[in-house]
């Protein structure tokens, strides 16, 4: 990259001229653009970023646009405290959430929302119009995902109001490139209405990109690696260019590292950029396909319930479940719930249970849709509840577990001695509970009265190394466990000492267990998944699958039925592999989003949901 140095003076006289007699914004635009800001109060990122606000005040740009990553766990904390520090800003300022906004945010992203109204922006200045998408990762690791309903929002409002004359610039945290599921039909959209320019975060340093024959430029982060001053980007648009410099806090010098034309004629700069999915593994396996399939019109987060035979119940990132007749895939009913919906219904007796984002579990008629009760937790409802012996155990957003009775909706008890958000499935043994909270423990409770037996952690203080979003698997008194940390621990049940601990490979959050429960199925990081030995005196493995699938650390868990195991990605693929022998049966690409959650029925049909929307069965 090639960076001119201005002088001081240069930079003075440029913002003199623009306050003293400023064209039209038809004619030109000046602002101030923040990304990765990754502040936490108390943290010297806190005043890192009240310096650059000053020194943006002092520049006194038309705008500021911030485009994500502005929190480390996206806490209503860290959040309330960026948005008192960006309120001494002079002037507008548009904003969009990161990946650490929507991974393991406690309020499942609604702090977001209530801090800044809305996760996406669409609005004029002068002669530019300026769109915004959050780009996700909804609470998951996973490839960034818009969601369905807000590309359709894109679709629409720039065919209504993308005016002639206007020039289009597009934000966003993720890169339209591989690592955004559906980062193509963003593009195919902004292209269709001539985009100029689009820019993006996450990267951390100020690049040159090419999106699909889109210009780019990725920003640079508040504090590069390895140095202390803050700084952030400067975006200059005159008639037909645009000129990005680089500022560092209290710096005599910018940096102008990129010149870009906006003339629609000129030539994008031959940068690689991302090809498109490729299904060609589908015609490998033709005989696989999807049986059953009906597409949502909004994302998916939740997995498939099926009541018997019969029906089908999901929920959406709207809120609202669905009840789908299996037979003519007619719909029965419709329960609008606070959403997006993440956690999936279970069936407990014969009622459907269900939570939103406003902490209510609801008692569902599944013939009528109509609920039966409703019990209240502290917390948005993330984690799906585990049904045993006509009761749900489940967390209930952060820092609280319950025991709820399944038929009249009541509290049984409640452990409050969690820390963090309590996101994935618990996992019952006997008369033990045991699940994970992203606070860096996993807890192990008396299912009869909710008393805390042990709690372990893997000796990191990262939270972001938390078992937070895995389902442990118990087998033979021991509880094994993945985490971020790439390490896999196996715990004794009964005491929560630590038995065995390894970092030979590169795990992550997807785990499984076989239907004798004598191995224990891991998916690695890249391309493998570990058939373990489920043996409480070390590390033994039985076989080590090649699956090919690349990189990904998608935390679907994995799935046994009747010798078949089922693993899926990131982005769509999905695989059913002989336990016995640890090989690929075959393999199915269903879209590029990130499969949600998988289950099997008795007549051997896998049912799956996908982030994109989907929901189709597929026999085996």
């Amino acid at each position: 990259m090639k960076s001119l140095f201005s002088p001081l003076s240069v930079i003075v006289l440029f913002f003199l001229l623009l306050a003293a007699c400023r064209p039209e914004y038809n004619e030109r635009l000046h602002f101030a653009w923040l990304t990765d800001l990754h502040v936490s109060p108390g943290t010297p990122s806190s005043e890192q970023l009240r310096a650059v606000v000053k020194d943006i005040n002092a520049l006194a740009p038309d705008l500021v646009v911030i485009t994500g990553d502005i929190t480390n766990h996206g806490s209503g904390e860290e959040l309330r405290h960026v948005k008192k520090l960006l309120g001494e800003l002079g002037m507008p300022y548009h904003i969009l959430p990161g990946n650490h906004e929507t991974n393991w945010s406690e309020s499942a992203g609604q702090d977001f929302q209530e801090f800044w109204g809305d996760d996406k922006f669409l609005f004029c200045q002068g002669s530019f119009l300026f769109a915004g998408l959050n780009t996700g990762p909804f609470m998951r690791m996973g490839d960034g995902h818009v969601k369905q309903q807000d590309i359709a929002w894109l679709r629409r409002e720039l065919s209504e109001k993308a005016e002639a004359g206007l020039r289009l610039l597009f934000f966003s945290h993720y890169p339209l490139a591989e690592g955004l599921d559906q980062w193509y039909l963003i593009t195919d959209i902004l292209k269709a209405h001539d985009a100029r320019l689009a820019l993006c975060g996450h990267g951390h340093r100020q690049d040159l990109l090419n999106f699909d024959g889109i210009q780019g430029v990725m920003g640079r982060s508040m504090v590069l690696r390895g140095q202390h001053t803050p700084g952030y980007n400067l975006v200059e648009i005159t008639p037909d260019s645009v000129f990005v410099f680089e500022k560092e806090v209290g710096s005599e010098t910018a940096v102008l590292n990129h010149s870009l034309s906006l003339d629609p004629a000129a030539r994008v700069q031959p940068l690689p950029y991302s090809d498109r999915p490729d299904y060609s593994i589908n015609e490998v396996y033709p005989e696989i396909g999807k049986n059953w399939l009906l597409t949502d019109t909004a994302s998916v987060f939740t997995g498939p319930l099926l009541v018997g035979d019969s029906l089908l119940i999901y929920g959406n990132s709207l809120g609202h479940l669905h009840c789908y007749a299996i037979a003519d895939k007619r719909k029965r009913w419709t329960l609008a719930l606070e959403g997006p919906l993440y956690a999936t219904p279970v069936l407990a007796g014969e009622l459907v249970i269900a939570g939103g984002l406003d902490g209510k579990l609801y008692g569902i008629d599944p013939g009528s849709g109509r609920p039966q009760w409703s019990f209240a937790v502290k917390k948005p409802l993330i984690a799906p509840a585990v049904v045993k012996d006509a009761h749900l155990y489940l967390g209930g957003g952060s820092g609280s577990f319950y025991k709820i009775c399944a038929l009249s909706g009541r509290e049984v008890w409640r452990f409050d001695g969690a820390e963090g958000l309590i996101q994935a499935a618990a996992v019952i043994e006997g008369d033990a509970v045991v699940f994970a909270a992203w606070d860096t423990h996993m807890y192990c409770l008396d299912r009869a009265d909710g008393r805390l037996r042990w709690k372990w952690n893997n000796q990191s203080p990262v939270r972001l190394f938390s078992p937070g979003n895995v389902v442990p698997v118990i087998s033979g008194g021991t509880v094994f466990v993945v985490a971020p940390d790439r390490y896999m621990t196996a715990i004794d049940l009964e005491s929560g000492h630590q038995r065995w601990r390894t970092g030979k490979h590169q795990v992550r959050e997807s785990m499984g267990v076989s239907g004798d429960r004598l191995h224990v199925y891991v998916k690695l990081m890249n391309d493998s998944i570990l058939s373990v030995k489920a043996d409480p005196g070390s590390f033994q493995t039985a076989w080590i699958l090649d699956a090919g699938f690349g990189y990904d650390h998608n935390p679907a868990p994995l799935v046994s039925h009747g010798g078949m195991l089922f693993a899926a990605t990131k982005n769509g693929l999905i695989m059913a592999i002989d336990e016995n022998k640890g090989e690929v049966v075959w393999q199915h690409k269903a879209g590029n989003s990130a499969v949600n959650f998988m289950t099997t029925t008795e007549s051997r049909e896998l049912w799956v949901s996908t982030a994109d929307g989907k929901i189709f069965s597929i026999p085996f």
